[in-house]
């Protein structure tokens, strides 16, 4: 019997020498893509927490599965059209050459293609409505194929189709401890076990960010993870202030004024606390802040309570204390 001819475009798709744990991810994820027919799943979560690595691993997983695999990270597509031409282009044989929607759902249906979208939000951000309105049609229409994309933004939209329809399935990522620990454990470091896992904890089991710091561990405390640990800070290194910074300076001042709050109070805060530190705010602003925040993946919700990660609750007090711990204290003392 003759193999079925596939047809690959793996763009700027990234290498994964390596690939630790999300074991219970893939799993998940292949579910729905090959038994359940999902046509649009998103991956959403905090920068660093390893997205794009998971859809590139689900995606060279399931590469069998279907005719065409097409991969691209939009932030080096200078355009929609120039997206839509280059996919509708390879997954027709060449035979269009035009950004026709209508166009690339025909080979959808005719055709069981691929297709990963990676970093959704550098385009959700410019307010881009191609993209949304391209999305809702890939989950709307009767086709046979996948769309896959990654965001560290989960957009309102989404979550309502996911709600209402069984071809939606969104998918949030939070750090992984046998990533962590695993990417610890890959480098010639001093420290205890328990030290490890403390280390892990501190950064919420990030990868991007246990890598970061593990480099500044080996440059700058001769690998001896217990120095680190006696520094009692998490913002040694400047990349890791970049990364968050990249997520909390495009914040509105009311999802900033939250978020400091939570900064300076380390136990779980419930939203009872939040609304009575903002009695000025209107109910409507105040629950689209907290919707807002949470699609970002910037607050954690455990049984109605919220709280944040110790590497962002750092971060916040140290960057928003002058802009923001005056008004809090002025209610307090009031």
């Amino acid at each position: 019997m003759l193999k079925k001819k596939q047809f690959i475009d793996w763009g700027t798709a990234i290498d994964i020498p390596l690939f630790y744990g999300r074991n219970q991810e893939l799993t998940q994820l292949q579910s729905w893509i090959l038994e359940d027919g999902c046509r649009l799943v998103g991956l959403f979560g905090m920068g660093g927490v390893g997205k794009t690595t998971l859809a590139t691993q689900i995606a060279q997983q399931i590469q069998n599965q279907f005719d065409y695999v097409f991969w691209r990270s939009l932030p080096t597509v200078i355009s929609f059209d120039e997206m839509m031409i280059d996919m509708l282009a390879f997954i027709s044989n060449h035979q269009e050459s035009k950004p026709k929607i209508n166009r690339v759902i025909h080979y959808l249906r005719t055709c069981r293609c691929l297709i990963i979208l990676d970093n959704l939000e550098t385009v959700l951000k410019t307010l881009d409505i191609q993209y949304s309105n391209f999305i809702k049609i890939i989950a709307e229409t009767n086709h046979q194929s996948c769309l896959i994309f990654t965001s560290r933004i989960q957009p309102g939209e989404i979550t309502a189709m996911e709600n209402w329809s069984s071809s939606v399935r969104c998918l949030r990522l939070l750090g992984s401890s046998e990533i962590a620990f695993s990417l610890l454990q890959s480098k010639p470091l001093l420290g205890t076990e328990p030290q490890k896992y403390e280390l892990c904890d501190l950064y919420a089991h990030n990868p991007l960010k246990i890598k970061i710091v593990v480099n500044t561990i080996i440059n700058l405390f001769n690998s001896d993870i217990k120095k680190f640990l006696a520094e009692n800070t998490l913002l040694v290194n400047n990349h890791i202030n970049i990364l968050l910074e990249q997520q909390v300076n495009c914040l509105s001042e009311l999802e900033q004024q939250i978020m400091y709050y939570l900064a300076i109070n380390s136990e779980l805060t419930t939203i009872t606390d939040l609304k009575n530190r903002l009695p000025d705010i209107s109910r409507c602003h105040f629950w689209q802040a907290i919707e807002n925040l949470d699609s970002r993946s910037l607050i954690e919700q455990k049984a109605g309570e919220y709280t944040l990660q110790p590497v962002v609750r750092e971060y916040v007090r140290e960057q928003l204390k002058t802009k923001y711990g005056w008004k809090l204290d002025k209610r307090d003392n009031s």
